[in-house]
């Protein structure tokens, strides 16, 4: 009979992992060492911000449980000049830290039932690396074998009996075999990152970190790279080794006013806010008024859409 663990995992389209708790620490190590080395950062990928010295000092029976969960894009829709605008949330964004406490629910309440289950908080990218459970790709995201890149890793410590026969033991991180020869991320890569001189992303001009970060456009950004409401997807959409990107509707429509004000981005205060707020939240994007204001502004420039006549 599977362990339970196992028949949620497979039920929906899941892989796990586990290991012991001193992996936190080994992996932090290699996160620190390549950002000394290089400025990476693993925040590009959603990491959790700090590590937990508590949790890698876990021992027997604790285990570190990872989870890698398939993520479809968002559509997301604005109503501005007469016209319906869509736009993309890339996986992840929509729900992304409500996720890791929706399984960690689901793992405690009904999977892992009787058993203490945390919220890792630790490197998740790298950790799963060694798990086995993904690799990286050339562009730096991380793939697993079902789902591509268009996937969330979730990160958890559980006193939970776990069946010995599916540890995972650590291994070298590896790139994906078909980014051997290709190429693609890099000829696509709108603002040059991905570069033929180290492995590592030059994360100074990854699109994705500069959409997410507050402040205007660095003077050297293409007007067009923009893709995506917050991210972007050039170097996955056309990935050799993905998938054809599912993309659901979010259900979130911003009306004329709600747009107008976003492009305008104005004092942000009266009912038209209430709204707008309330619809961020939804998208799981909440205090985002001024990057989702500034972003779709300039993508709305890239597509040549009278961003003039909707921000009146």
């Amino acid at each position: 009979m599977k362990h339970a663990i196992l028949e949620w995992a497979e039920s929906r389209g899941y892989e796990v992992g586990w290991t012991e708790p001193a992996a936190i620490g080994e992996v932090v190590a290699e996160v620190e060492k390549r950002r000394h080395v290089a400025g990476f950062d693993e925040a590009l990928g959603h990491e959790p911000p700090s590590l937990d010295a508590g949790q890698s000092a876990r021992t027997d029976p604790w285990k570190i449980l990872v989870v890698v969960m398939p993520r479809p894009a968002h559509l997301v829709r604005f109503l501005a000049g007469g016209r319906t605008v869509e736009t993309v949330l890339p996986p992840t964004y929509e729900r992304y830290r409500p996720t890791f406490e929706d399984v960690r629910g689901e793992l405690a309440g009904s999977v892992l039932r009787g058993a203490t289950v945390e919220t890792l908080n630790a490197p998740l990218k790298l950790l799963s690396a060694r798990l086995g459970l993904v690799r990286y790709g050339r562009n730096n995201v991380t793939y697993s074998p079902s789902a591509g890149s268009y996937l969330q890793l979730l990160g958890y410590l559980t006193d939970a009996d776990m069946p010995e026969k599916a540890h995972r033991h650590p291994q070298a991180p590896a790139l994906l075999d078909k980014c051997d020869g290709c190429g693609v991320c890099e000829a696509l890569c709108p603002t040059s990152a991905i570069g033929d001189d180290r492995v590592l992303l030059h994360v100074d001009r990854c699109l994705t970190l500069i959409n997410e970060t507050a402040g205007p456009w660095p003077s050297w950004l293409p007007a067009g790279a923009h893709n995506c409401l917050i991210g972007c997807l050039a170097c996955q959409r056309r990935c050799p080794a993905n998938p054809e990107l599912t993309t659901i509707d979010s259900g979130v429509l911003f009306s004329e006013e709600e747009t107008s004000a976003l492009l305008a981005g104005d004092e942000r205060n009266g009912p038209v806010w209430a709204g707008i707020r309330h619809k961020l939240e939804t998208l799981g994007q909440p205090y985002q008024e001024a990057i989702v204001g500034r972003n779709l502004k300039a993508l709305m420039q890239a597509r040549n859409i009278g961003v003039q006549h909707a921000s009146r």
